[in-house]
Parts: C-alpha cells; structure tokens; sequence
C-alpha cells in the first residue's frame, strides 16, 4: 500500500476516534447532566477543558513526536482519549474534569502529528484534498456520536456508554500496529535531557512565536479563533437546543446531529476539491466563515412551527459550513509553514484555534442564561464567524512555492 495512502488512513482514523471522544459528551449531556446534579449548559465547561488541555498538549507535540515517533503518538492520542471516557463513568464532577483534560490533551496531539506526517507524504497540488479527507474523521465522529449514542444510552445507561465508547477507542489503538512498518520514524537523538519528559515542557513557546513573527500564519490563527468558537458552539449546543428548547426527544436530536456532521464529512472533501482547482484556498476560507454565519442566524429563527425537514436542511449546510473548514485550513498552515516546521506551525495556530473553542461554549452559555434562548444565542454568534470571514478575505496569501 502507497505511504500516502497509509498515512491518510492512519490519520483519519486518529482524527475519527479522538473526535467521537470529543464530541460525545455533548450528546449525553440532556442525560448525564441530570444524574450529575448541574443544568445541561453545563457541558461548556467540560468542552472549555479539553480544549484548554488540547492547547497545552499541541504545543508539546513536536517534542514528544521527536522523542517518540508519530505512529507511537497517535497510538497514544487514542489509548488516553478510550481511558478519558471510561473515566467519566465514576459520574462525578472531580473524575468528569479529569476525564475532559484527558480526552483534551489526546485530541492536541492528533493535529500537528497528522499534519506532519500528511505533508511528508502528499504532493502538493492535492495539499487542500488530502488535508480535507484526513479532517472529516470530525464530522464522521460527530455522526458515530449523534447517531450511536443515544441508543447506546437506551441500552446500556449513559455510565456505560462511555465504559463502551472508551473500549473502542483503545482496540483502534491496536489495530495501528501494522502501519508502523510505512509511517514509522526513528525518534531523534539527542542529549538525555532532551530525550527526556522534562525536556518536552521546555520552549512551549516557541511556536506561537513562529506564528505571531509570520503574518500569512497570523491571519490563519486569528480567524481560527472566530471560526473555532462558532463551530464548537453548534457541536456543543446543537442537541441540547433541539431538545431542551424545541422540545425534539434526544434519539431525534441525535438524528439531526448525525445528519449534520455526515454533511461535514461531505463538505470537508468538497471544500478541499474547491480550494484546490477553483477557488484560492483562503478565498473558500472565508467562504465558508459566511456561510456559517447566514447558518446561525437561521438556526436562531427555528420554533416548533419549523417542519423538520427544514430543520435537518439548515443543519446539513451548517455542519458542511462551520465543521467544514479545518482541513482547508490546516493545509494551508502547511503551505506557509517554514520549511522543516509544519508541526510547529500547526501547533502553534492551533492553540489560536482552541482558543476559540475554550472561549466559545462558556460564553454561548453564559449568554443562554442571560437572554433564556439559545436561539437569540446562535444569532449572536454569527458576528464573529462574521468578522473572521473578513479577514481571511484579505489576509496574506501563502508564501511562493510552499
């Protein structure tokens, strides 16, 4: 099997597992959240972690890829996000918060990681799909999530469920073994100190520095920011609004979410054919950032008259648009990146990215408790996809010949 092939493989399925780690708790938070004693828009906090550990853990990754190799990374990404889920099954609200570090510092490794090994092994002119078909494994995990979990939850109990979804995650780990023989590198010599844990924390950072000294890099980081808080406020929110709000039973909810997340997976490759043979990537870019926006606003003006139909159409474009962007954007990340430092460069406009998600979900909740609507709530958070859309438009392009 072709390098390329197997590192696509690896990654998507990396991406895929991390993701329904990620994404899960949002479906079971109308559930859980009743057992854990706290309101639903409780789950900004879980999300708010993880994406503060995922800032951390992204920083770090160029380090342990150097120390470890790739492949051992993934398979470690992985392995922690299976034990963060299992962990959620104690149910209270100490072991919750370590559970959501967990998954949080997995789901930071996965990015930069992948991206390295995406732009050692994908030729150029196919950057933006390769890219793109590596990052609908989030979309394809929010689809598994929205569409398994709440029968899970009918079965076996919400506890469970995460004992379950955990077990998968570890037995994907496993099932990398054979892809070290392509994917694999020697991890790097060095110094003991450098060889050493302690020497992973030194120099964190080091990569937001590469990307603040760059301005194409710059542009990327910031409008990940509005783009970030939008997209983990309709994946964090999306099911509790349906059925907390418009009253849809969750097996419903979870339906719609599904729908929206498969058209990411559909979105995600259309929208890397798009910058890569007729649109500029940070042309579709920004693109994107408007459609998301239009897609707020009109998930702010659903009510119970709404057929459901109509719905599930607004959700479709709004999971191809807001969960849609990621893969065009890493690769042209990979584009501007200074030779040799892809990683680097990933991980240091992802922290910008999770900046965003950290920041998203607690506002969008605190902002529900203010005006009693989740509605008015989305509407609100058009502006800044908005505002991000603006400035991709007129960022600086990639640097020639990257």
């Amino acid at each position: 099997m072709k390098p390329t092939t197997v590192a696509v493989a690896v990654t998507l399925a990396v991406q895929t597992l991390t993701s329904m780690a990620m994404i899960a708790p949002s479906v079971l938070a109308p559930v859980a959240a009743r057992d854990l004693g706290v309101a639903p828009q409780a789950i900004g906090l879980f999300a708010s972690v993880t994406y503060f550990a995922a800032m951390l853990s992204g920083l770090m990754t160029g380090r342990l890829m150097a120390r470890f190799g790739p492949l051992a990374l993934c398979q470690a990404a992985v392995v922690l996000a299976g034990l963060g889920l299992a962990a959620g099954k104690l149910g209270v609200a100490a072991a919750v918060l370590v559970a959501a570090a967990a998954i949080g510092f997995a789901y930071g490794l996965v990015n930069p990681v992948s991206s390295h090994l995406l732009a050692r092994f994908t030729p150029p002119r196919v950057m933006s799909l390769v890219f793109s078909i590596k990052q609908t494994g989030v979309p394809l995990g929010g689809a598994i999530a929205g569409a398994a979990v709440p029968a899970l939850v009918l079965a076996l109990g919400w506890r469970d469920t995460l004992v379950a979804l955990g077990a998968a995650c570890i037995g994907g780990a496993v099932l990398l073994l054979p892809a070290r023989r392509t994917v694999s590198e020697q991890p790097a010599a060095g110094s003991a100190f450098a060889r050493s844990l302690r020497g992973v924390f030194t120099g964190l950072g080091r990569p937001i520095q590469l990307v603040l000294a760059d301005r194409a890099l710059r542009d990327l980081a910031w409008t990940s920011f509005g783009y970030a808080a939008v997209q983990l406020v309709f994946i964090t929110y999306f099911v509790s609004y349906l059925n907390l709000e418009l009253g849809y039973s969750l097996v419903t909810a979870g339906l719609v979410y599904a729908f929206a997340h498969g058209s990411g997976i559909v979105g995600r490759i259309a929208w890397g054919v798009v910058a890569d043979r007729w649109l500029a990537p940070r042309a579709t870019l920004a693109l994107l950032g408007a459609i998301s926006a239009a897609c707020a606003l009109l998930s702010a003006a659903f009510s119970a008259a709404w057929p459901l139909a109509a719905v599930v159409a607004v959700a479709v474009v709004f999971g191809a648009s807001a969960v849609g962007w990621n893969g065009v954007f890493l690769a042209e990340v990979a584009r501007c990146a200074p030779a040799g430092q892809v990683s680097a460069a990933t991980g240091g406009t992802l922290f910008f990215t999770y900046a965003g998600a950290v920041l998203g979900p607690p506002l969008f909740a605190a902002l529900v408790f203010a005006t009693g609507s989740y509605g008015w709530t989305f509407a609100l958070f058009a502006i800044p996809t908005a505002a991000a859309a603006v400035r991709v438009a007129g960022g600086a392009p990639a640097r020639a010949g990257a």
